[in-house]
């Protein structure tokens, strides 16, 4: 069955206090970006029938940012598997666990993580994700290595400027 899978990197972060990674917030700026990715996503009728992300806070702050004015009936599920600590097999195998091989599938995640399972999953190109950086892989038939066609991909510093 088709796939059409979204990779997202998480928006740019604040530094890390007392030491913790996993409760980094979004910087203002970061939010900002999120917010002209999402108008940007919900002008072209962009709407994921899943979305997963990583436990980490400002992965999960990005979702509910992108998907509160692109997809606001949809909620994200976090997926342990999306941690920066975690491998491209860990991802194939919680996807195939949700059943979430079909359809289009949002991801939001931390690099290097989203990188290299764009490059397994494709041709090998490394798509380098910024902050707030979108990439598209497409599949005729489920997410294999190798075999998926990259996509859209929406950078951040491509975005219209937001109406005021």
């Amino acid at each position: 069955m088709p796939l059409v899978l979204d990779l997202l990197r998480h928006g740019e972060a604040l530094p890390a206090s007392n030491g913790s990674d996993d409760a980094r917030r979004l910087s203002p700026g970061g939010e900002r970006e999120l917010e002209r990715l999402a108008l940007y996503l919900a002008d072209l009728g962009w709407h994921p029938d899943r979305a997963f992300t990583s436990p980490l806070l400002r992965a999960r702050d990005t979702a509910r940012i992108v998907l509160r004015r692109a997809a606001p009936d949809l909620a994200p599920a976090v997926m342990d598997a999306l941690g920066p600590e975690s491998g491209v097999d860990e991802v194939l195998a919680a996807l195939r666990a949700e059943s979430a091989v079909a359809g289009h599938v949002l991801l939001v995640g931390h690099q290097p993580l989203l990188g290299e399972l764009a490059r397994r999953l494709t041709d090998g190109e490394d798509v380098g994700l910024a902050p707030g950086d979108l990439v598209r892989i497409e599949f005729s038939d489920g997410p294999e290595e190798g075999a998926g066609t990259l996509g859209r991909r929406v950078r951040r510093g491509d975005l219209p400027p937001m109406a005021r």
